[in-house]
Protein backbone atom coordinates (compact mmCIF):
# COMPACT_ATOMS: atom_id res chain seq x y z
CA UNK A 1 0.00 0.00 0.00
CA UNK A 2 2.74 2.60 0.95
CA UNK A 3 4.61 1.81 -2.19
CA UNK A 4 1.20 2.74 -4.46
CA UNK A 5 1.14 5.47 -2.41
CA UNK A 6 4.60 6.59 -3.43
CA UNK A 7 4.01 5.81 -7.00
CA UNK A 8 0.91 8.66 -6.50
CA UNK A 9 3.41 11.01 -5.34
CA UNK A 10 5.47 10.65 -7.57
CA UNK A 11 3.29 11.07 -10.70
CA UNK A 12 1.11 13.98 -9.01
CA UNK A 13 4.28 15.79 -8.34
CA UNK A 14 5.35 15.24 -11.91
CA UNK A 15 2.36 16.23 -13.28
CA UNK A 16 2.87 19.71 -11.20
CA UNK A 17 6.71 20.19 -11.88
CA UNK A 18 5.50 19.68 -15.94
CA UNK A 19 2.81 22.51 -15.63
CA UNK A 20 5.26 24.92 -13.78
CA UNK A 21 8.02 24.33 -16.60
CA UNK A 22 4.90 24.90 -19.15
CA UNK A 23 3.43 27.81 -17.75
CA UNK A 24 7.52 29.20 -17.39
CA UNK A 25 7.74 28.69 -20.45
CA UNK A 26 5.32 30.27 -21.64
CA UNK A 27 5.94 33.98 -19.66
CA UNK A 28 9.39 33.70 -20.22
CA UNK A 29 8.57 33.39 -24.59
CA UNK A 30 6.00 36.08 -23.99
CA UNK A 31 8.46 38.14 -21.83
CA UNK A 32 11.52 37.75 -24.53
CA UNK A 33 9.07 39.01 -27.06
CA UNK A 34 7.47 42.37 -25.04
CA UNK A 35 11.84 42.73 -24.38
CA UNK A 36 12.61 42.25 -28.35
CA UNK A 37 9.71 41.99 -29.82
CA UNK A 38 9.04 45.27 -31.35
CA UNK A 39 12.83 45.10 -32.52
CA UNK A 40 11.96 41.31 -34.01
CA UNK A 41 8.91 42.60 -35.76
CA UNK A 42 10.93 45.83 -37.20
CA UNK A 43 13.78 43.88 -38.15
CA UNK A 44 11.93 41.30 -39.75
CA UNK A 45 10.18 43.65 -41.94
CA UNK A 46 13.37 44.74 -42.76
CA UNK A 47 14.79 41.44 -43.84
CA UNK A 48 17.49 41.77 -41.03
CA UNK A 49 16.50 39.71 -37.96
CA UNK A 50 19.70 39.73 -36.04
CA UNK A 51 18.42 38.36 -32.42
CA UNK A 52 20.13 35.44 -31.47
CA UNK A 53 19.58 36.10 -28.07
CA UNK A 54 15.58 36.42 -28.51
CA UNK A 55 15.76 33.31 -30.59
CA UNK A 56 18.02 31.34 -28.24
CA UNK A 57 15.81 32.38 -25.64
CA UNK A 58 12.26 31.68 -27.36
CA UNK A 59 14.12 27.89 -28.53
CA UNK A 60 15.42 27.00 -24.69
CA UNK A 61 11.81 27.76 -23.37
CA UNK A 62 10.34 25.56 -25.98
CA UNK A 63 13.02 22.95 -25.60
CA UNK A 64 12.47 23.05 -21.88
CA UNK A 65 8.76 22.48 -21.98
CA UNK A 66 8.79 19.52 -24.11
CA UNK A 67 11.11 17.99 -22.49
CA UNK A 68 9.08 19.09 -19.26
CA UNK A 69 6.09 16.98 -20.70
CA UNK A 70 7.98 13.76 -20.73
CA UNK A 71 7.66 14.09 -16.57
CA UNK A 72 4.41 12.30 -16.29
CA UNK A 73 5.11 10.12 -18.32
CA UNK A 74 8.36 8.88 -16.94
CA UNK A 75 6.61 8.57 -13.20
CA UNK A 76 4.11 6.46 -14.69
CA UNK A 77 6.76 3.83 -15.85
CA UNK A 78 6.48 4.96 -19.36
CA UNK A 79 10.37 4.07 -21.21
CA UNK A 80 12.53 5.21 -24.09
CA UNK A 81 9.89 5.58 -27.71
CA UNK A 82 6.77 5.86 -25.31
CA UNK A 83 7.88 8.69 -23.56
CA UNK A 84 8.53 10.23 -26.74
CA UNK A 85 5.11 9.51 -28.12
CA UNK A 86 3.29 11.00 -25.02
CA UNK A 87 5.56 14.15 -24.97
CA UNK A 88 5.06 14.74 -28.22
CA UNK A 89 1.05 14.13 -27.95
CA UNK A 90 0.83 16.40 -25.08
CA UNK A 91 2.97 18.85 -26.36
CA UNK A 92 0.55 19.07 -28.97
CA UNK A 93 -2.25 19.62 -27.11
CA UNK A 94 -0.65 22.15 -24.71
CA UNK A 95 -0.14 24.27 -28.08
CA UNK A 96 -3.55 23.89 -28.76
CA UNK A 97 -4.65 25.44 -25.25
CA UNK A 98 -2.21 28.06 -25.62
CA UNK A 99 -3.67 29.01 -29.36
CA UNK A 100 -7.01 29.08 -27.59
CA UNK A 101 -5.73 31.28 -24.75
CA UNK A 102 -4.86 33.57 -27.17
CA UNK A 103 -7.83 33.36 -29.65
CA UNK A 104 -9.69 34.01 -26.00
CA UNK A 105 -8.10 37.10 -25.77
CA UNK A 106 -10.33 38.68 -28.63
CA UNK A 107 -13.25 36.34 -28.36
CA UNK A 108 -14.11 34.71 -24.71
CA UNK A 109 -16.36 31.96 -26.57
CA UNK A 110 -12.82 30.33 -27.16
CA UNK A 111 -11.92 30.04 -23.07
CA UNK A 112 -14.31 26.76 -22.89
CA UNK A 113 -11.88 25.39 -25.79
CA UNK A 114 -9.05 26.29 -24.07
CA UNK A 115 -10.11 24.63 -20.80
CA UNK A 116 -10.66 21.69 -22.13
CA UNK A 117 -7.43 21.49 -23.98
CA UNK A 118 -5.54 22.29 -20.29
CA UNK A 119 -7.22 19.33 -19.04
CA UNK A 120 -7.38 17.29 -22.18
CA UNK A 121 -3.44 17.20 -22.02
CA UNK A 122 -3.31 15.66 -19.00
CA UNK A 123 -5.33 12.94 -20.09
CA UNK A 124 -3.83 12.38 -22.98
CA UNK A 125 -0.94 12.34 -22.09
CA UNK A 126 -1.03 9.90 -18.67
CA UNK A 127 -3.53 7.58 -20.49
CA UNK A 128 -1.14 6.97 -23.62
CA UNK A 129 1.85 6.72 -21.30
CA UNK A 130 0.07 3.92 -20.09
CA UNK A 131 -1.50 2.09 -23.05
CA UNK A 132 2.05 2.36 -24.96
CA UNK A 133 3.93 0.33 -22.03
CA UNK A 134 0.70 -2.12 -20.64
CA UNK A 135 -0.66 -2.62 -24.17
CA UNK A 136 -4.37 -1.84 -22.97
CA UNK A 137 -5.81 0.06 -20.32
CA UNK A 138 -8.65 -1.62 -17.78
CA UNK A 139 -12.45 -0.46 -17.93
CA UNK A 140 -11.53 1.13 -13.94
CA UNK A 141 -9.24 2.74 -15.10
CA UNK A 142 -10.40 4.45 -18.01
CA UNK A 143 -13.67 5.38 -16.11
CA UNK A 144 -12.50 6.95 -13.16
CA UNK A 145 -9.98 8.98 -15.60
CA UNK A 146 -12.21 10.46 -17.26
CA UNK A 147 -14.88 10.93 -14.65
CA UNK A 148 -12.06 12.94 -12.75
CA UNK A 149 -11.37 14.89 -16.08
CA UNK A 150 -14.71 15.87 -17.01
CA UNK A 151 -15.34 16.41 -13.40
CA UNK A 152 -12.54 19.21 -13.27
CA UNK A 153 -13.27 20.54 -16.42
CA UNK A 154 -16.97 21.18 -15.52
CA UNK A 155 -15.65 22.76 -12.06
CA UNK A 156 -13.43 25.42 -14.38
CA UNK A 157 -16.49 26.27 -16.77
CA UNK A 158 -18.46 26.92 -13.51
CA UNK A 159 -15.61 28.93 -12.41
CA UNK A 160 -15.73 30.38 -16.04
CA UNK A 161 -18.83 31.38 -15.38
CA UNK A 162 -18.80 32.96 -11.79
CA UNK A 163 -16.23 35.20 -12.76
CA UNK A 164 -17.65 36.58 -15.92
CA UNK A 165 -17.58 40.07 -15.90
CA UNK A 166 -15.33 40.82 -13.26
CA UNK A 167 -13.58 43.81 -13.66
CA UNK A 168 -10.07 42.45 -11.89
CA UNK A 169 -7.76 40.59 -14.33
CA UNK A 170 -6.97 37.85 -11.35
CA UNK A 171 -10.22 36.67 -11.38
CA UNK A 172 -9.31 35.49 -15.01
CA UNK A 173 -6.79 33.48 -13.67
CA UNK A 174 -9.49 30.99 -11.41
CA UNK A 175 -10.83 29.04 -14.42
CA UNK A 176 -7.00 28.29 -15.24
CA UNK A 177 -6.10 27.17 -12.05
CA UNK A 178 -9.13 24.80 -11.27
CA UNK A 179 -7.94 23.18 -15.58
CA UNK A 180 -4.93 23.08 -14.21
CA UNK A 181 -5.47 20.59 -11.43
CA UNK A 182 -6.21 18.29 -13.91
CA UNK A 183 -2.04 17.55 -14.28
CA UNK A 184 -2.07 16.60 -10.90
CA UNK A 185 -5.15 14.84 -10.00
CA UNK A 186 -4.74 12.82 -13.43
CA UNK A 187 -1.64 11.46 -13.17
CA UNK A 188 -2.08 10.56 -9.59
CA UNK A 189 -5.77 8.29 -10.49
CA UNK A 190 -3.63 6.44 -13.45
CA UNK A 191 -0.83 5.71 -10.73
CA UNK A 192 -3.03 4.34 -8.30
CA UNK A 193 -5.33 2.49 -10.51
CA UNK A 194 -2.87 1.66 -13.20
CA UNK A 195 -2.34 -2.55 -13.01
CA UNK A 196 1.12 -3.69 -12.99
Amino acid sequence: MRRVWLRVALAAGAGLASLVVCYGACVATVLLFFLWGEYVVIATLRGRLDTPLFLFGVGTALLLALTSLSLPARALGATKDHVTNTAVLSGLGFCAFVFFVVVSLGSPSAVPIALLALVATSVIGSLVAIHQEAGHITVRLGRATVIAAVAIYCASLLANWLVHGEGNLLYYLVPLIVASSSWLVVPGIVASLRSD
